[in-house]
């Protein structure tokens, strides 16, 4: 390796709890899911007027 180049210095997000990080992934899941039926209900709700 040159000694010329700078050292790479790898920065990552520090280890959380595997139940932090199954909940937040849970939580996503239910925050887009709720999003597509609200987008849907209101589609088929205003569909009718198109």
């Amino acid at each position: 390796m040159d000694e010329d180049q700078p050292k790479r210095v790898y920065v990552r997000k520090s280890r959380e709890p595997y139940s932090g990080m199954v909940l937040e992934s849970v939580f996503r899941f239910l925050v887009r899911a709720i999003g597509v039926i609200v987008a849907l209900s209101l589609a088929v709700l205003f569909f009718p007027f198109f």
